[in-house]
């Protein structure tokens, strides 16, 4: 049983990560793809659909898909984003369709916001630069440059 606990570890540490890129839900001129998964009857689904609504006011390059689940084929088809027993489920792609963030329900609207803020710069999720784009200042600074 332990073995059998491990192996799953094992595979799940070298999963593909997710991607949205040949999806309905990644539109390829978008800064940052967000996906959200909801029902109707759901009152955080209510509240995070209206939030996403004013963040997409002020960042008008974000693409929001809105995929409801309440019929059982598009439950079937939104579990391989993760989707379990809880909506909502919203993700954020960068934009080449890499999901970097899941949400289980919708953060501050300041901790979202910032998260968009710095996707849209090219920014990591932690606010750095992608490591290609680093400048070793270090290295500069010695060079006299």
């Amino acid at each position: 049983m332990k073995l059998l606990s491990i192996l799953l570890m094992c595979s799940l540490l070298n999963a593909a990560p997710l991607s949205l890129k040949n999806t309905p839900y990644f539109h390829p001129n978008a800064s940052v793809n967000v996906v959200i998964f909801y029902t109707t009857w759901c009152p955080p689904c209510k509240r995070s659909l209206t939030l996403l609504d004013k963040i997409h006011a002020k960042h008008p390059r974000l693409f929001i898909s809105r995929v409801s689940v309440e019929d059982i084929e598009s439950q079937k088809r939104a579990l391989p984003y993760g989707l379990s027993q809880s909506v909502p489920l919203i993700l954020i792609a960068d934009h080449e369709g890499n999901v970097i963030k899941r949400f289980k329900s919708l953060p501050n609207k300041t901790i979202f916001g910032d998260l968009i803020q710095r996707l849209e710069e090219g920014r990591l999720e932690n606010g750095t630069l992608p490591i290609d784009q680093r400048v070793d200042t270090w290295k500069m600074d010695r060079k006299g440059m």
